[in-house]
């Protein structure tokens, strides 16, 4: 069983791709393309940016899966967005509920006035995200990255809502 928040809802989103919401996202680049987009609810337990505890992170988690293979782990605040991303497609399980993935990018952005590509950090960063399956409550979501600026760390326990999946078309 593959645990990624959008790889486990695969066989919803195949049985339900007429139901899914369809989006054209505007004209981007290969690399900035997102395929899916996947909600979690719960309570986020830690934030930590550059070894400094952020307050305030929301009881949402996206996971943002792109064309490229690129998944992403979104942690926001009213203030701030922290991302840490790295290869979807090379995710190994540790267990019958459990899988890790690495991390290779952290990038920070302001959410207050909307988010703005200018405004983002982009570093990269030597970590890892672990995660259980997000249909059950009480499943962790954990992430630790290093980077020069320091370490950057997200955790989030799932209260056992389904997620919430969006899918989008992405041209060839």
């Amino acid at each position: 069983m593959r645990l990624s928040l959008a790889p486990t809802l695969l066989l919803a989103a195949t049985l339900g791709a007429d139901a899914a919401p369809q989006a054209k996202p505007k004209p981007k680049s290969e690399a900035s393309k997102i395929a899916q987009l996947v909600t979690v609810s719960g309570a986020c337990t830690k934030l930590i940016q550059a070894g400094s505890a952020v307050e305030g992170c929301k009881p949402v988690l996206m996971n943002l899966n792109y064309s490229t293979g690129v998944s992403a782990y979104w942690f926001m605040t009213e203030r701030l967005i922290l991302s840490f991303s790295g290869d979807g497609n090379r995710q190994v399980e540790q267990g019958p509920d459990t899988a890790v993935q690495a991390i290779e990018k952290v990038i920070v952005a302001a959410s207050a006035n909307g988010f703005k590509n200018e405004d983002a950090k982009e570093e990269t960063a030597i970590g890892f995200c672990r995660f259980g399956d997000p249909t059950l409550k009480g499943a962790m979501l954990e992430c630790v990255a290093h980077t020069p600026a320091g370490r950057y760390e997200g955790a989030f326990v799932t209260d056992g809502s389904p997620p919430q999946l969006e899918a989008f078309q992405v041209d060839p």
